[in-house]
Protein backbone atom coordinates (compact mmCIF):
# COMPACT_ATOMS: atom_id res chain seq x y z
CA UNK A 1 0.00 0.00 0.00
CA UNK A 2 1.33 3.58 -0.66
CA UNK A 3 1.62 5.64 2.15
CA UNK A 4 -1.24 8.30 2.73
CA UNK A 5 0.48 11.33 1.76
CA UNK A 6 1.73 9.87 -1.76
CA UNK A 7 -2.09 8.81 -2.19
CA UNK A 8 -2.87 12.44 -1.66
CA UNK A 9 0.16 13.65 -4.39
CA UNK A 10 -1.26 11.17 -7.42
CA UNK A 11 -4.96 12.11 -6.12
CA UNK A 12 -3.60 16.47 -6.24
CA UNK A 13 -2.15 15.44 -9.33
CA UNK A 14 -5.10 13.18 -11.37
CA UNK A 15 -7.52 16.00 -10.13
CA UNK A 16 -4.99 18.70 -12.21
CA UNK A 17 -4.39 16.93 -14.70
CA UNK A 18 -7.86 16.51 -15.53
CA UNK A 19 -8.52 20.05 -14.99
CA UNK A 20 -6.04 20.96 -17.56
CA UNK A 21 -7.96 18.30 -20.19
CA UNK A 22 -11.26 19.86 -19.44
CA UNK A 23 -10.04 23.27 -20.03
CA UNK A 24 -8.21 22.67 -23.28
CA UNK A 25 -11.20 20.47 -24.28
CA UNK A 26 -13.42 23.98 -23.39
CA UNK A 27 -11.13 26.37 -25.42
CA UNK A 28 -11.28 23.56 -28.37
CA UNK A 29 -15.07 23.50 -28.25
CA UNK A 30 -15.54 27.63 -27.70
CA UNK A 31 -13.64 28.03 -31.15
CA UNK A 32 -16.05 25.08 -33.20
CA UNK A 33 -19.19 25.36 -30.93
CA UNK A 34 -20.80 27.83 -33.55
CA UNK A 35 -22.65 26.69 -36.28
CA UNK A 36 -22.55 28.91 -39.57
CA UNK A 37 -25.66 30.58 -40.14
CA UNK A 38 -27.27 30.61 -43.55
CA UNK A 39 -26.42 33.91 -44.04
CA UNK A 40 -22.94 33.29 -44.47
CA UNK A 41 -20.61 31.98 -46.93
CA UNK A 42 -17.43 30.98 -45.35
CA UNK A 43 -14.76 32.52 -46.46
CA UNK A 44 -10.49 30.93 -46.76
CA UNK A 45 -7.62 32.74 -45.96
CA UNK A 46 -6.16 30.55 -47.94
CA UNK A 47 -8.23 31.22 -51.10
CA UNK A 48 -6.17 33.02 -53.90
CA UNK A 49 -10.02 33.72 -54.40
CA UNK A 50 -10.79 34.99 -51.33
CA UNK A 51 -11.65 38.78 -52.55
CA UNK A 52 -14.77 37.02 -54.63
CA UNK A 53 -15.12 34.82 -52.35
CA UNK A 54 -16.58 37.82 -49.65
CA UNK A 55 -18.24 39.71 -52.48
CA UNK A 56 -20.46 36.68 -52.94
CA UNK A 57 -20.51 36.33 -48.88
CA UNK A 58 -21.87 40.20 -49.24
CA UNK A 59 -24.33 40.08 -52.05
CA UNK A 60 -25.52 36.74 -50.80
CA UNK A 61 -26.26 38.23 -47.33
CA UNK A 62 -28.83 41.03 -48.98
CA UNK A 63 -31.61 39.31 -48.35
CA UNK A 64 -31.18 38.78 -44.58
CA UNK A 65 -30.24 42.40 -44.36
CA UNK A 66 -33.89 43.34 -45.30
CA UNK A 67 -35.22 41.01 -42.65
CA UNK A 68 -32.57 41.75 -40.02
CA UNK A 69 -30.28 39.49 -38.20
CA UNK A 70 -32.00 39.77 -34.80
CA UNK A 71 -28.72 36.35 -33.41
CA UNK A 72 -26.10 39.23 -34.48
CA UNK A 73 -28.14 42.66 -33.29
CA UNK A 74 -28.23 43.67 -36.71
CA UNK A 75 -31.62 45.75 -37.55
CA UNK A 76 -33.25 45.18 -41.13
CA UNK A 77 -31.26 48.02 -43.76
CA UNK A 78 -34.38 48.47 -45.46
CA UNK A 79 -36.23 50.63 -43.85
CA UNK A 80 -33.03 51.84 -42.16
CA UNK A 81 -33.21 54.01 -39.15
CA UNK A 82 -31.14 56.55 -37.88
CA UNK A 83 -31.81 58.33 -34.72
CA UNK A 84 -29.49 60.92 -34.78
CA UNK A 85 -26.68 62.21 -36.95
CA UNK A 86 -24.57 65.25 -37.07
CA UNK A 87 -22.70 67.10 -39.18
CA UNK A 88 -20.78 69.92 -38.49
CA UNK A 89 -18.71 71.88 -41.04
CA UNK A 90 -16.78 74.86 -39.77
CA UNK A 91 -14.89 75.76 -42.86
CA UNK A 92 -15.41 77.68 -46.20
CA UNK A 93 -18.55 79.42 -47.05
CA UNK A 94 -21.04 77.04 -45.36
CA UNK A 95 -20.50 77.06 -41.90
CA UNK A 96 -22.65 75.09 -40.29
CA UNK A 97 -23.96 72.47 -37.52
CA UNK A 98 -26.21 70.24 -38.80
CA UNK A 99 -28.44 67.98 -36.69
CA UNK A 100 -31.10 64.89 -38.17
CA UNK A 101 -33.36 63.11 -36.26
CA UNK A 102 -35.34 60.08 -36.76
CA UNK A 103 -34.29 59.72 -40.03
CA UNK A 104 -35.65 56.69 -41.98
CA UNK A 105 -33.89 55.82 -45.13
CA UNK A 106 -35.24 53.58 -48.35
CA UNK A 107 -33.20 51.99 -51.09
CA UNK A 108 -30.48 50.18 -49.40
CA UNK A 109 -31.48 46.69 -49.81
CA UNK A 110 -30.77 47.02 -53.49
CA UNK A 111 -26.92 47.65 -52.80
CA UNK A 112 -24.70 45.59 -55.28
CA UNK A 113 -20.83 45.09 -54.17
CA UNK A 114 -18.51 46.33 -56.89
CA UNK A 115 -15.30 45.46 -56.01
CA UNK A 116 -13.91 43.91 -52.42
CA UNK A 117 -10.04 44.13 -51.75
CA UNK A 118 -9.03 42.26 -48.22
CA UNK A 119 -6.03 41.52 -46.66
CA UNK A 120 -7.37 39.05 -43.69
CA UNK A 121 -4.06 38.88 -42.41
CA UNK A 122 -4.48 42.34 -41.05
CA UNK A 123 -8.37 42.17 -41.25
CA UNK A 124 -8.06 44.95 -43.64
CA UNK A 125 -11.27 45.41 -45.60
CA UNK A 126 -12.19 47.62 -48.45
CA UNK A 127 -15.66 47.69 -50.28
CA UNK A 128 -17.09 49.43 -53.34
CA UNK A 129 -20.31 49.08 -53.76
CA UNK A 130 -23.11 51.14 -55.70
CA UNK A 131 -26.82 52.17 -54.71
CA UNK A 132 -29.30 52.94 -57.51
CA UNK A 133 -31.27 55.21 -55.29
CA UNK A 134 -31.71 56.26 -51.97
CA UNK A 135 -34.91 57.85 -50.16
CA UNK A 136 -34.30 60.00 -47.32
CA UNK A 137 -37.02 61.58 -44.70
CA UNK A 138 -36.72 62.39 -40.54
CA UNK A 139 -36.17 65.81 -38.86
CA UNK A 140 -33.24 68.47 -39.11
CA UNK A 141 -31.90 71.84 -36.95
CA UNK A 142 -29.11 73.67 -38.77
CA UNK A 143 -27.82 76.88 -37.01
CA UNK A 144 -24.76 78.26 -38.86
CA UNK A 145 -23.89 80.81 -41.65
CA UNK A 146 -24.04 80.81 -45.36
CA UNK A 147 -21.37 82.93 -46.73
CA UNK A 148 -21.85 85.67 -44.29
CA UNK A 149 -25.82 85.42 -43.47
CA UNK A 150 -26.99 83.65 -40.24
CA UNK A 151 -29.04 80.60 -41.21
CA UNK A 152 -31.35 79.19 -38.53
CA UNK A 153 -33.37 76.37 -39.84
CA UNK A 154 -35.70 73.37 -38.06
CA UNK A 155 -38.31 70.79 -39.40
CA UNK A 156 -39.29 68.10 -41.76
CA UNK A 157 -36.55 66.96 -44.66
CA UNK A 158 -36.78 64.80 -47.46
CA UNK A 159 -33.79 64.25 -49.97
CA UNK A 160 -33.45 62.00 -53.35
CA UNK A 161 -29.91 60.55 -53.96
CA UNK A 162 -29.78 58.79 -57.38
CA UNK A 163 -26.77 56.44 -58.38
CA UNK A 164 -24.70 56.28 -55.31
CA UNK A 165 -21.05 55.27 -55.23
CA UNK A 166 -19.91 54.62 -52.33
CA UNK A 167 -16.68 52.92 -51.11
CA UNK A 168 -15.96 51.96 -47.19
CA UNK A 169 -12.30 50.67 -45.84
CA UNK A 170 -12.78 49.03 -42.68
CA UNK A 171 -9.47 47.86 -40.39
CA UNK A 172 -10.41 45.72 -37.97
CA UNK A 173 -8.59 44.18 -34.74
CA UNK A 174 -8.81 40.59 -33.31
CA UNK A 175 -10.19 40.09 -29.76
CA UNK A 176 -10.81 37.51 -27.45
CA UNK A 177 -13.81 36.78 -25.33
CA UNK A 178 -14.76 33.60 -23.37
CA UNK A 179 -11.91 31.51 -25.45
CA UNK A 180 -13.63 32.60 -28.68
CA UNK A 181 -11.56 34.85 -31.34
CA UNK A 182 -13.49 37.56 -32.83
CA UNK A 183 -12.99 40.63 -35.17
CA UNK A 184 -13.90 44.69 -33.96
CA UNK A 185 -13.86 47.22 -36.03
CA UNK A 186 -10.68 49.79 -35.05
CA UNK A 187 -11.26 52.51 -37.89
CA UNK A 188 -13.61 53.02 -40.68
CA UNK A 189 -13.27 54.82 -43.55
CA UNK A 190 -16.31 56.10 -45.38
CA UNK A 191 -16.49 58.31 -49.57
CA UNK A 192 -19.16 58.24 -51.34
CA UNK A 193 -20.37 59.94 -54.74
CA UNK A 194 -23.71 61.02 -56.35
CA UNK A 195 -25.19 61.32 -59.74
CA UNK A 196 -28.12 63.79 -58.83
CA UNK A 197 -29.92 64.74 -55.61
CA UNK A 198 -32.91 66.47 -54.70
CA UNK A 199 -34.19 68.07 -51.51
CA UNK A 200 -37.21 69.61 -49.94
CA UNK A 201 -37.60 70.91 -46.31
CA UNK A 202 -40.42 72.38 -44.33
CA UNK A 203 -39.31 74.81 -42.35
CA UNK A 204 -41.23 75.47 -39.05
CA UNK A 205 -39.06 78.35 -38.12
CA UNK A 206 -39.55 80.23 -41.38
CA UNK A 207 -42.61 78.52 -42.32
CA UNK A 208 -44.73 80.24 -44.90
CA UNK A 209 -42.81 83.21 -45.15
CA UNK A 210 -40.23 84.16 -48.42
CA UNK A 211 -37.62 82.73 -46.49
CA UNK A 212 -38.54 79.10 -46.02
CA UNK A 213 -39.19 79.10 -49.73
CA UNK A 214 -35.80 80.51 -50.26
CA UNK A 215 -34.22 77.81 -48.30
CA UNK A 216 -35.91 75.56 -50.73
CA UNK A 217 -34.09 76.99 -53.77
CA UNK A 218 -31.18 77.25 -52.15
CA UNK A 219 -30.96 73.70 -51.36
CA UNK A 220 -31.71 72.60 -54.50
CA UNK A 221 -30.10 74.79 -56.37
CA UNK A 222 -26.75 74.54 -55.35
CA UNK A 223 -26.71 70.96 -54.04
CA UNK A 224 -23.84 69.73 -55.70
CA UNK A 225 -21.93 72.68 -54.03
CA UNK A 226 -23.75 72.08 -50.90
CA UNK A 227 -22.96 68.28 -50.60
CA UNK A 228 -19.20 69.20 -51.57
CA UNK A 229 -18.54 71.61 -48.45
CA UNK A 230 -20.78 69.10 -46.22
CA UNK A 231 -18.99 65.60 -47.76
CA UNK A 232 -15.78 65.34 -45.32
CA UNK A 233 -17.65 66.39 -42.11
CA UNK A 234 -20.50 63.81 -43.56
CA UNK A 235 -17.70 60.93 -44.53
CA UNK A 236 -16.84 61.61 -40.71
CA UNK A 237 -20.17 61.42 -39.38
CA UNK A 238 -20.97 58.57 -41.18
CA UNK A 239 -18.18 56.41 -40.69
CA UNK A 240 -18.61 56.98 -36.97
CA UNK A 241 -21.87 55.36 -37.40
CA UNK A 242 -21.66 52.43 -39.19
CA UNK A 243 -18.75 51.55 -36.80
CA UNK A 244 -20.38 50.87 -34.29
CA UNK A 245 -23.56 49.41 -36.30
CA UNK A 246 -20.77 46.80 -38.13
CA UNK A 247 -19.30 46.36 -34.28
CA UNK A 248 -22.75 45.30 -32.90
CA UNK A 249 -22.82 42.27 -35.50
CA UNK A 250 -18.75 41.31 -35.92
CA UNK A 251 -18.58 41.52 -31.71
CA UNK A 252 -21.19 38.70 -31.91
CA UNK A 253 -20.19 36.77 -34.85
CA UNK A 254 -17.03 34.70 -34.07
CA UNK A 255 -14.07 34.81 -36.88
CA UNK A 256 -13.65 31.06 -37.11
CA UNK A 257 -18.02 31.31 -38.69
CA UNK A 258 -16.96 33.57 -41.39
CA UNK A 259 -13.16 32.65 -41.50
CA UNK A 260 -12.98 28.95 -40.62
CA UNK A 261 -8.54 29.01 -40.80
CA UNK A 262 -7.80 32.09 -39.11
Amino acid sequence: MLPKQNTRMLLLAYWFSTMLIDLSMQEELNETQYGTPEYIIPCYKADPNINSCLQKTFNHLRPFLVNGLPDINVPTIDPFKLDKIIIENGQGPLKVKASFFNVTAVGAQNYTIERINADVDNYIIEIGFKFPRMDLRGKYDVNGNVLLFPVRSKGDFWAIFLEVDAATKIIGKEFTKDNVRYMKVDKMLVDFRLKKSRFRIRDIVNHGNVIGEAMNNFLNTNSEEIISEMKPAAKASIAKHFKGFLNEAFTRLPLKVWLPDA
